[in-house]
């Protein structure tokens, strides 16, 4: 079994504008509401490229009703603790004539401790069926800083190969004790790690780094195409193409799902690259958050020029 966890999960509405512009009024050309947070995204991504997966976290109010009938609906499994308040909403906004995107998010339900003890307990449980855990987004209000740590421990005990997917802190909080994968947001890791991430060196220097905390692969963003792994057999440099990209919002948790699938089918690191790298040009492709299909993955994966850089 493959677990999701999002402990901040949200309703993602994303519109597509051309040439949006702060101040003015606009009609979307195009609109999509979707279930969303990065596990519960990779969940999803998941289920489109043929695997189950639990999803956990928490729930609130009906944007968490929402989410929960969502997965159901797509069939996969949801174990998430209900607390009081409303998930949050997630707000995206796509200029298709000048190629530029808009977030804007909420900070999500507070999560007293009595649901977080029941949260740990649910975990427990899960994990005694899992081979994979996925663990990624931000923290909701009240959850501690140090708690996606907790959770790759645990992991850990029981021999599980774990993947954190997260920013400041609570990343760094994680990678101390050596998750098996760890994606780098590179927008906080400059302050948090005491490294310019000015050029592609700086970046080979950074997932260089993690790797001394026991981080078998590593990946952090280079540019708006590129990624750079950090793996067993070397650092590499993977880009996609530009051509015909409509939302690169999903593409982050579509690259999760890809090097999900890569690890459990046991492919070879060049292969674990171009998949995963080819799921979020898919996903990119469109402003539908996933993949349109695994057959499109593997058209792609051609296409994705890969470099051994060191």
């Amino acid at each position: 079994m493959i677990i999701t966890v999002t402990l901040n999960p949200a309703v993602d509405e994303e519109y597509v504008v051309p040439e949006f512009r702060p101040g003015g009024w606009f009609r979307a050309s195009e609109t999509n509401r979707s279930a969303g947070g990065k596990g519960v995204n990779v969940s999803l991504i998941l289920s489109q490229l043929g695997y189950s997966s639990a999803a956990m976290g928490f729930l609130a109010g009906f944007n968490g009703e929402f989410i929960r009938d969502e997965l159901r609906k797509k069939r996969i499994t949801t174990n998430f603790v209900h607390v009081r308040g409303e998930t949050r909403t997630n707000v995206y906004i796509v200029d298709e004539i000048g190629h530029v995107e808009t977030g804007i998010t909420e900070s999500g339900p507070y999560i007293p401790e009595g649901a977080l003890a029941r949260f740990l307990n649910n975990y427990d449980r899960m994990l005694t069926r899992a081979k994979f855990v996925y663990i990624g987004g931000s923290l909701p209000p009240g959850a501690p800083q140090d708690i996606y740590r907790e959770l790759v421990v645990r992991a850990k005990n029981k021999g599980i190969v774990t993947l954190v997917d997260a920013a400041g802190p609570s990343l760094m909080e994680a990678l101390e004790v050596g998750p098996s994968i760890a994606k780098i947001d590179r927008r906080f890791i400059n302050q948090m790690a005491g490294i310019s991430l000015t050029s592609l060196d700086s970046l080979i220097s950074l997932v260089s780094k993690v790797h001394e905390y026991g981080v078998e692969w590593a990946t952090t963003s280079y540019r708006a195409y590129g990624e750079v792994f950090f793996t067993p057999k070397g650092v590499y440099l993977a880009e996609f193409g530009r051509k015909g990209l409509v939302s690169m919002f999903g593409a982050g948790e579509a690259l999760m799902a890809g090097l999900i699938v890569g690890f459990i089918e046991g492919m070879d690191v060049e292969d674990v690259i171009r998949f995963s790298m080819a799921c979020a040009w898919e996903d990119a492709l469109h402003i539908e958050k996933g993949v349109s299909s695994r057959e499109k993955v593997e058209d792609l994966m051609k296409e994705v020029t890969l470099e051994k850089i060191s």
